[in-house]
């Protein structure tokens, strides 16, 4: 047998090398992501075990880290466009992740969000840092609809599992560059792994990335940061693994991430109705355009801190595995922006947020090959959350501060089971227990204090089957129920809000044809939800509502086609209608209409129609292949807040993506020519509305312009 070298030897090297997030594979490696004249296998995690993407009944997209690094997917950001019914953005202090018009819009301590984020398998709670930097990924999988059973806690609208690379036997690395204008851009990373025993049997994996942009919007104002809107973040993540001759194996994994940069830039909109006007001290203040790249702000900090501790270990057990997690999780989130867009210091907000969080999981599942196959768990999850809110407004004579600190607690158990009937059905099951428990205490300068605790419970189901309709076609139908706990709005001192269920059901059919020319995955679905949680600016403090019900259809395709040898084209797209059916709600930036029925109106978020067209050609030359690629992204009107006004939207839009790649013979060389949004687009990712006490501004943050740069990489 060959000899392996440890990869103690190689210690210097390794505190030197940064990380490569877009490489799936060392050398030596088994390929998941298929060339472009074939379709190839991907694996996913999405049932709580490894089976294949097309055969897993759930409406699933998959991206391996070749993909990622083609297309220079460097966050999870960027996986929007490419994933049907998929939003995601960030506010000044938060992570909006949004399915079918289900998620998150505004950070508020004491709620959750409506999409669950796993990095190998531990539940993230604060996940603003995944928005900036992907590292040392080997695959993303983007979950559509409720995953009430298996994965439960907080994805009534789905989940979003991030699977990093793991420790090899053999000795490996890379390292890749990246260097960007308009506006100045540079990313560094790299990993290396190997053995640190003879045998192999203990391995590890370091891993480093840094990012950095000079930033899209120059800032007007004197006193304020030289530009927004740009990044400086560092991520790393070291593991070792030990795996016995039993089959036993551990592995510990350190991740630490940090950013800290001027943060994003707001635009001042205007006001949300024409009978209303700028405060006066507003009046001909100059505001700025992102059009022209230029914005007034008197402040601008972002600072992001994270630190990840995850303990596995996986034994084998009666023809199945036992897998136990159990993880540790710090974060801290401090921003300073200004709330105007203006020149004028009429007001800013200073956000902090400081949490701990233990999340602690245990997993059988039974053997794969058996005609009855099962998994079964349970988990606790525990988080102590400290946010402090301060907002100086012009004319008060203090700023308002609030906030306080909740305490959450969740424990669930867990069981889902498959069954094949014959050689082509499958009926499957599953069932959740879960048990919410939160205690605030808070306070507000302008109100008080209080002290207030609740505890929710809850039993989650699904039932489903499928059909091999040939070898290479599935279909499946389900029907689930979802379960998100309730909580409380840190700060605004009002009881608790309720939490929110839901019922879906779906059909999809997943099938290639054509000899493997076309791979279809197609999803249609029609789900309702009860007491749904809706993110809201009520005076100065974001709070949660409940809206009565809600009512969401659509249609869901991804396609991948290879008409001619050589030639890739990738499709998906999606029509969607989101709509609140009973909500009567109160808008505080506009308080003159009073109660408004929002009935009828579209969630947040949630586009009626959006569409990625993509097509990748492949040239062989004696150096390596160049593929030449282009993807055009486009999205329907869309609105950030439920009241579907104007100046709270997006209309529709589309932007287009080329690039040239080539990858040498070898296979140890890469490098890359790329052109994000080549046409500049301007395009909203969010809209704030304050209310009425703060002027009811309208304040836009916009998607990255023109991103135009070149990539070189090297394994070894």
């Amino acid at each position: 047998m060959k000899k392996s070298i440890p990869l103690a030897s190689f210690t210097p090297i390794a505190l030197m090398l940064l990380i490569n997030p877009a490489y799936a594979q060392d050398n030596g490696e088994d390929k998941t992501q298929a060339d472009s004249s074939e379709l190839g296998e991907i694996v996913v995690t999405a049932s709580r075990r490894e089976t294949s993407l097309q055969e897993t009944p759930v409406a699933v997209s998959a991206f391996t880290a070749e993909k990622l690094q083609d297309a220079q997917l460097n966050s999870l950001t960027d996986l929007a466009a490419l994933t049907p019914n998929l939003v995601i953005s960030s506010t000044f202090t938060n992570a909006n992740v949004t399915m079918r018009g289900i998620g998150n819009t505004i950070t508020v301590g004491g709620a959750e969000p409506g999409v669950a984020v796993h990095v190998d398998g531990a539940y993230v709670s604060r996940p603003l840092l995944m928005l900036s930097t992907f590292l040392d990924v080997e695959r993303v999988e983007v979950l559509r609809g409720p995953q009430g059973t298996l994965f439960g806690r907080n994805a009534t609208g789905g989940a979003v599992n991030i699977i990093a690379n793991k420790p090899k036997e053999n000795f490996a690395g890379s390292m890749d560059l990246y260097g960007g204008v308009d506006p100045g851009t540079a990313r560094i990373s790299g990993f290396i792994t190997g053995p640190l025993s003879a045998d192999g049997s203990v391995r590890a994996r370091v891993a480093a990335q840094y990012s950095y942009s000079d930033g899209f919007v120059k800032n007007g104002a004197s006193n304020g940061p030289g530009r927004l809107d740009d990044l400086s973040a560092f991520s790393t993540r070291g593991q070792i693994e030990w795996e016995a001759s039993s089959g036993f194996l551990m592995r510990l994994s350190v991740d630490y991430q940090r950013e800290r940069d001027n943060g994003q830039a707001g635009f001042l909109l205007g006001v949300p109705d024409s009978t209303q006007v700028l405060p006066l001290p507003l009046i001909g203040a100059p505001t700025g355009s992102y059009t022209s790249r230029t914005t007034f702000a008197n402040y601008g900090l972002r600072d992001v801190e994270g630190t990840s501790v995850t303990a596995n270990a996986m034994i084998p057990l009666g023809g199945g595995e036992l897998r136990a997690l159990v993880n540790y999780g710090k974060s801290s989130i401090e921003t300073i922006q200004d709330g105007d867009g203006t020149a004028v210091d009429f007001t800013s907000t200073r956000f902090a947020d400081d949490g701990r969080s233990i999340f602690t999981e245990l997993l059988y599942t039974s053997d794969a090959a058996k005609a009855f196959r099962f998994v079964i768990g349970a988990n606790f999850f525990r988080e102590k959350l400290l946010q402090n809110v301060t907002v100086p407004v012009m004319g008060l004579p203090v700023p308002i501060d609030l906030g306080g600190t909740v305490v959450s607690k969740s424990y669930a158990a867990f069981a889902s089971a498959t069954l094949d009937i014959g050689d082509k059905a499958k009926l499957y099951g599953g069932l959740r227990y879960s048990n919410d428990r939160k205690s605030v205490d808070e306070f507000n300068n302008f109100i008080g204090t209080g002290t207030q605790a609740e505890k929710w419970s809850k039993v989650t189901y699904e039932i489903g089957g499928s059909y091999e309709l040939s070898d290479a076609v599935n279909a499946y139908a389900k029907f689930s129920t979802g379960y998100k706990g309730g909580g409380f709005s840190i700060g605004a001192l009002t009881p608790g809000f309720s939490p929110e269920t839901s019922a879906n059901i779906e059909a999809g059919l997943k099938g290639r044809f054509f000899d493997d020319k076309l791979q279809t995955n197609l999803a249609a679905f029609h789900m309702t939800y009860d007491e749904l949680q809706v993110n809201q600016v009520v005076g100065v403090v974001s709070s949660v509502t409940n809206a009565a019900k809600a009512q969401i259809n659509g249609i869901e395709a991804e396609l991948i086609i290879l008409p001619v040898k050589d030639l890739r084209l990738e499709l998906s797209g999606a029509l969607l209608d989101a709509k609140f059916k009973e909500f009567i709600s109160f808008d505080s930036a506009r308080p003159a209409l009073g109660m408004i029925d929002l009935s009828g109106n579209c969630l947040p978020n949630a586009p009626k129609a959006s569409f990625s067209a993509g097509a990748y050609y492949t040239v062989p030359a004696a150096s390596g292949d160049f593929t030449l690629g282009a993807r055009y992204d486009w999205s329907d009107t869309r609105y950030f807040t439920e009241f579907n006004i104007p100046i709270s939207g997006q209309s529709s839009a589309g932007k287009l993506d080329l690039s040239l790649n080539w990858k040498s013979s070898d296979g140890l060389w890469n490098a890359g020519l790329h052109a994000r949004n080549i046409l500049d687009t301007s395009r909203r990712s969010s809209v704030i509305v304050v209310s009425a006490l703060l002027g009811s501004l309208a304040i836009g943050q916009y998607e990255p312009g023109r991103q135009i740069g070149l990539s070189i990489g090297r394994r070894f």
